[in-house]
């Protein structure tokens, strides 16, 4: 039994193994210094019981609080004779908490590298478990990546339990539930997947429990890692789980009827299913007016559009379509170029990779290094290259606007999508030209056509078409009249609300 099993699930399995018996002391203590060899960390310490019986407490050092470990546990099993272990009305009596029984070796080992303190005793027949692990943690802050300006400042973190207090914190209800899996070879971790009772579709759920169930794998690291052995199209750039440390994000998530994906050890949690849009949603879009979130999500819309197409824009026109241009933008323009040796091509893939490198570096260097690189780095290096001739001015400004466009989008797994398709649309502009960039563009929208987020429809709600969803999409309208929850859940109870409305 794991610390987050239910005390009535420890009971279930007491009565299922009465008929069962440990190995003999010494057998089982051999058994047990087998199976953890080169462990220097598995601490055995000797006990002696009121009738002179010797028994072991065996745990991980680092894990326990051994000071509740002798005051909660040791103590009172003490003050018994080593017979009345047998009887487990005489330890249920003590005032000892989550009181766990084991009759085979190989559990009570893995019992004891998940964090829990066993004791063997000799002429006992089984052994007794309790959880006192050290709550060793750091502090809830917000998310570095996902600041939000009028929202909660606090995130997830590593250690699961807190994390489920936090959800618990806010929903005050016994229809959150979770649904834990066992899953890793190895490392033997749980997946927890979260839930409303009586919102959130059956069918999504069981579909999203037999895909976790059916991972085959030695440890699991992330979430990430879940979303890539789970997801429906995994060859595909753009994301189909919506990753997120924020507990805000992932209540209102779980309040539309979808479900969450937490991991004991990261921060991360994982929502499912989710739209396209749903990726240029952040949780202020809904602190402010209805008018601000309304044009906060056109503008992203239009960051979108500028951060797909505008260096393959520029490509195609210099270097097909170049009559395009006003001829008082292409006089100085055919001047700039006239020093560049490269193809548009060539200049614009030298610059956005470049950019790409200071991003990349900046991201894996400390926050006070990291952004001086980007900054200076871009600064420094675009104005070189244009005065050393190897870019055009008009070039630099492009990149400029489209590198700040790519900051717009609020998740960073689907601006790094976006970043990815920009490159082909570039080089299908250096090929083709505009009909480059209808061609990629056709490719592009029939790929998200195609797409499916634990096989609900990924561009909902503009195909299949709903209308009601529309509202909460790409656009959104006053609070008040967003009453029904988005389709693209399937959620039991599409209205919000005791008296819900259209």
């Amino acid at each position: 039994m794991s610390y987050n099993n239910e005390n009535t699930e420890q009971k279930s399995n007491n009565s299922e193994f009465s008929n069962k018996s440990l190995p003999p002391y010494n057998d089982a203590l051999t058994q047990i210094n087998q199976l953890t060899t080169d462990s220097p960390d598995i601490i055995k310490k000797r006990v002696v019981f009121k009738d002179g019986k010797e028994g072991y407490v065996i745990y991980l050092k680092g894990l326990v609080n051994l000071e509740l470990m002798f005051q909660v546990f040791i103590s009172p099993i003490l003050s018994l004779n080593s017979a009345d272990l047998n009887n487990k009305d005489n330890v249920d009596k003590l005032p000892i908490p989550m009181v766990t029984y084991y009759y085979d070796v190989a559990k009570i080992v893995d019992e004891i590298f998940h964090g829990g303190t066993i004791l063997i005793a000799d002429s006992v027949n089984l052994a007794i478990g309790v959880w006192l692990k050290t709550p060793v943690k750091r502090d809830i802050s917000e998310p570095i990546g996902e600041k939000s300006i009028k929202g909660p400042h606090e995130g997830f973190i590593e250690d699961i339990s807190t994390n489920i207090s936090l959800l618990r914190r806010n929903i005050k209800s016994r229809r959150l539930k979770f649904k834990v899996i066992e899953v890793g070879e190895i490392t033997k971790q749980n997946v927890y997947v979260v839930y409303i009772d009586g919102i959130a579709n059956g069918e999504v759920l069981n579909n999203l429990l037999n895909r976790i169930r059916n991972i085959n794998i030695d440890a699991l690291i992330d979430t990430g890692y879940i979303e890539q052995l789970v997801t429906d199209f995994p060859h595909s750039t753009l994301p189909q789980y919506q990753s997120t440390e924020r507990t805000d994000k992932v209540i209102a998530s779980l309040m539309e009827g979808k479900l969450a994906i937490m991991l004991d050890g990261t921060p991360t949690v994982s929502i499912v299913p989710v739209s396209f849009s749903a990726f240029f949603q952040a949780p202020d879009d809904y602190n402010s007016s209805w008018i601000a979130g309304f044009f906060i999500r056109l503008l992203r819309g239009f960051a979108l559009i500028l951060a797909l197409f505008l260096p393959a824009l520029y490509i195609a026109i210099v270097t097909f379509h170049y009559y395009a241009i006003p001829l008082d933008l292409l006089v100085p323009l055919s001047k700039g170029r006239a020093r560049v040796p490269f193809t548009p091509i060539m200049e614009a893939l030298f610059m956005e990779i470049t950019i790409e490198l200071l991003r990349e570096a900046a991201t894996r260097l400390p926050t006070y290094i990291g952004t001086t690189i980007g900054v200076v780095g871009g600064l420094v290096i675009g104005q070189a290259a244009v005065e050393a001739g190897i870019v055009g001015q008009l070039l630099l400004i492009v990149v400029a606007v489209t590198a700040i466009a790519s900051y717009v989008i609020p998740n960073t797994d689907m601006a790094l999508a976006i970043r990815l398709t920009r490159f082909a649309f570039m080089l299908l502009a250096g090929v083709f030209g505009m009909m480059g960039i209808i061609i990629g563009s056709s490719i592009f929208l029939a790929h998200l056509l195609v797409l499916e987020s634990l096989g609900q429809p990924y561009f909902q709600p503009i195909t299949p078409f709903k209308m009601k969803d529309l509202k909460d999409s790409f656009i959104r309208i006053p609070m008040k009249n967003l009453k029904s929850r988005p389709d693209i859940a399937k959620p039991s109870d599409v209205k919000r609300g005791k008296k819900g409305g259209k």
